[in-house]
């Protein structure tokens, strides 16, 4: 049910402006200057009417405690609500949790807290769950090495769900409940998670604490989906057949005015975007009936950690137009998904409007004309595609 919009709101909000922070961009990597000394930061998702963020930071004076929540009808009366208590230690940010990391920087957050998210039923709906494992790995970027997640539900379904999403996004779980007030009251309760455990609802809990991201490589992924196709990097033993594959595709290496030749593919293998390491390129050959026929260059993690780039992609000629190269590209989105990424970005040649098209049928869209970098700069458009 939608909460009443207020005639007052605005008013109301400004009257609280002490405990509002209008851009919270500004306070990337600075939220403690707001409380010096404080302990740890507290950063809840959702906080509604803020009975559980007003009683949860009274409860800790030491630590610094932010709340998130995209309904100012609400978040209006949880700031009426701590500022009538007198605390000093909350802050309020107007925002959406898939906006995090332009809010904080990395390993800012101490602790996370997601109390009665919107369940989203339908199976369609999934990726809009918090606790889907792409949000989970969007809060990594922000929460520190064993910094934990504190996730409360009456929904017995999600609940089950995400049990199974938290290690898929490199959490560990434990105190794993799904009746948390069984034997009595445990902890502070939220409005809502009265209303329900005086009904007896049973209340399910977890804790998850961030630990490393389980190795779900792209290209095992990618193989994962390609029936009759041996996907491997490329290595010294494949130089020479790999490189006759991209003498076969001289046509698009000479859209943009490239020579094909063994220094180029050792420059090509070599390559990596600014800021990046060697682990994150995959140069990869996709063999068919033991010939190389598609070259495929990613870089995860470029230009943001939850983006994969594509930094190559040529398919032999005697494979084209046959479904193949959309084949391929739609078997990595899937991988990139899985592996925890959430967009996939390319550079397309202005000078290739077959390629651009290719990449358009397939969902990707212009972002801006750029240049590619270092000696085969080329006028280009960068695209990417949501996944």
């Amino acid at each position: 049910m939608r909460m009443r919009k207020k005639k007052n709101l605005i008013p109301r909000m400004e009257a609280c402006a002490a405990l509002w922070v209008k851009d919270p961009g500004a306070q990337r990597g600075k939220w403690r200057e707001l409380k010096p000394g404080a302990r740890l930061l507290r950063l809840e998702l959702g906080c509604g009417k803020g009975r559980f963020t007003a009683e949860t930071a009274a409860a800790h004076p030491e630590d610094l405690y932010v709340a998130v929540e995209r309904v100012p009808d609400a978040m209006v009366i949880a700031m009426e609500r701590c500022r009538d208590m007198g605390l000093t230690n909350v802050f309020f940010i107007d925002g959406d949790a898939a906006a995090l990391s332009d809010c904080f920087a990395p390993d800012e957050v101490d602790l996370i807290y997601i109390n009665f998210c919107d369940p989203w039923p339908s199976v369609k709906h999934a990726p809009r769950r918090l606790t889907h494992q792409n949000f989970l790995r969007g809060y990594r970027e922000v929460l520190k090495d064993g910094g934990q997640i504190h996730f409360k539900t009456d929904n017995r379904a999600l609940f089950e769900w995400s049990l199974f999403q938290f290690p898929k996004a490199g959490f560990r779980l434990s105190e794993v409940t799904r009746d948390l007030h069984g034997h009595g009251i445990r902890g502070v309760m939220t409005d809502y998670e009265e209303k329900f455990h005086a009904m007896g609802t049973p209340i399910n809990r977890c804790v998850g604490t961030k630990g490393p991201l389980p190795d779900v490589p792209v290209a095992e992924g990618l193989a994962a989906r390609l029936e009759g196709w041996e996907i491997r990097p490329v290595t010294e033993e494949d130089f020479g057949a790999v490189l006759a594959l991209e003498e076969r595709c001289a046509d698009f290496f000479a859209l943009g005015g490239w020579t094909v030749s063994a220094d180029s593919l050792r420059q090509d293998m070599a390559d990596l975007p600014p800021k990046c390491a060697p682990a994150q390129k995959h140069f990869l050959a996709l063999w068919q009936d033991g010939a190389p026929r598609a070259v495929l260059d990613v870089v995860e993690g470029y230009p943001r950690p939850r983006t994969l780039h594509i930094g190559l992609l040529v398919l032999d000629p005697a494979l084209r137009r046959q479904g193949h190269g959309r084949a391929v590209v739609n078997a990595l989105l899937a991988a990139a998904k899985e592996a925890g990424f959430d967009r996939v970005r390319l550079a397309c040649l202005l000078t290739n409007p077959d390629g651009h098209a290719f990449w358009t049928a397939l969902g990707f869209t212009d972002l801006r004309q750029d240049n590619l970098l270092g000696e085969k700069s080329q006028p280009v458009w960068i695209m990417e595609r949501l996944i």
